[in-house]
């Protein structure tokens, strides 16, 4: 069995999974750059901070409405589809959006909710992928971890490349450029062999519930929505914390010292042995993160948050990608690619719910109010995590019991 680092080679030697990879980095590194460089276009183009959050607003919404719309298509007609379609349409309406910005404010609306309803769904083929595909428990484990670590890399990059960008340009041509490449992504990952010959289940009982007529996903839905609870609060405790102990050009770096610990996190949990129910591991991985969300509590300067980021950090990782294997064997036949569309509107919701109740604490309390709150959040994710442990582990082993590994040669995914 592979070890260390050894097991992310292993794993990028399939050729199955080189295209994916490769393709889901292009076309998802511009995610956070595209809702700062909207923002800042918005504000330069003369709107007001309420206007720009009215827009932004309709960015989200329509993630969260047209979102699983897409991803029932994906999951009754393939992959391929939905992302040539949405890699068309959604550097279009965001480049509309950038000429309409000055212009009536309801065609701003309109392309803003069509752009966010159609951001390529790359992460969702992917993670669909991952589940899918024949890999062992081992290496799909650490597919999972390295989404994890990604994710942490998408947080610093989306930035790092706006600042390029807007060096060599203005904010419009950032969001632009942003489009344009989550498009790119999207068409490539569209010609991958693995999202080609993706077959979907036909199977599924189709209903208005969809996905969520599984319970072990609702559960693991509550899970996540409380987890991004508590990582929601940071944007507003750390700028209040930076306004007492620093200037507010520092919250960036607090914010790369946590998306340092959880690439690291991710890269340590992905190097372990995949053996352990991950249902088991769940309710380990809740408390770590619990524990490591009340590290800023106990900042005194600058450096001291700056060490306790990269310790909450460091925790983010392994738990997200153990909730994301358990979402791949909670998804009900035919409905993988809507299980993750719903894992992408439950974060979205927990970290909106964080933001504005940490505003309220902090504005009458102080900063640290705003890591409180994250605590109990984690408090709350933990005491579910252990009540459900058992139930977790018995129905996700039991249906990767019944799941036959494929083999890849029979669909042309030979390594």
């Amino acid at each position: 069995m592979s070890s260390g680092v050894s097991r992310f080679t292993d794993l990028l030697r399939h050729r199955f999974v080189q295209g994916p990879v490769l393709w889901g980095l292009i076309g998802r590194l511009p995610l956070y750059l595209v809702s700062l460089a909207l923002t800042l276009h918005l504000l330069d183009e003369g709107l007001s901070y309420a206007a720009a959050g009215l827009v932004l607003a309709a960015y989200t919404v329509g993630t969260a409405a047209l979102g699983p719309v897409i991803a029932r298509r994906i999951d009754r007609h393939g992959q391929v589809p939905m992302l040539v379609l949405t890699a068309v349409v959604h550097p279009v309406a965001l480049a509309g959006a950038v000429y309409a910005a000055s212009g009536p404010r309801l065609v701003l609306l309109a392309l803003t909710f069509v752009a966010g309803g159609t951001i390529p769904p790359v992460s969702q083929v992917i993670r669909a992928l991952w589940s899918t595909l024949p890999l062992s428990r081992d290496e799909r484990s650490t597919a999972y971890s390295l989404e994890s670590v990604f994710a942490e890399l998408f947080v610093i990059g989306g930035p790092l490349l706006l600042s390029a960008l807007m060096a060599l340009g203005d904010s419009g041509t950032a969001v632009v450029v942003g489009g344009v490449l989550s498009g790119f992504g999207s068409l490539g990952l569209a010609t991958t062999r693995a999202s080609r010959q993706w077959v979907p289940e036909s199977t599924a009982r189709r209903d208005l519930l969809g996905a969520l007529r599984s319970r072990l996903l609702l559960i693991l839905l509550v899970l996540l929505t409380l987890s991004a609870l508590c990582l929601g609060v940071l944007n507003l405790a750390l700028a209040a914390f930076v306004e007492e102990n620093g200037s507010a050009g520092d919250v960036g770096f607090l914010f790369g010292a946590s998306g340092i610990g959880g690439a690291v996190g991710g890269l340590w949990y992905g190097s372990r042995s995949g053996a352990t129910p991950k249902g088991s591991q769940l309710p380990i991985a809740c408390t770590a993160f619990t524990v490591a969300a009340a590290a800023p509590l106990l900042a005194w300067d600058f450096w001291s948050m700056a060490v306790a980021m990269a310790i909450q950090g460091s925790s983010i990782a392994p738990l997200t990608a153990i909730l994301y294997d358990l979402v791949g064997s909670a998804a009900l036949p035919g409905t993988v690619s809507e299980a993750f569309t719903w894992v992408l509107t439950a974060t979205t919701t927990g970290g909106a719910v964080g933001a504005q109740l940490a505003g309220a604490l902090i504005g009458r309390f102080g900063w640290s109010a705003g890591f409180v709150l994250g605590v109990l959040s984690g408090c709350c994710a933990t005491v579910l995590a252990f009540a459900v442990s058992r139930r977790v582990v018995a129905v996700t082993e039991a249906r990767l019991s019944r799941a036959a590994p494929t083999d890849p040669s029979a669909l042309g995914l030979d390594t």
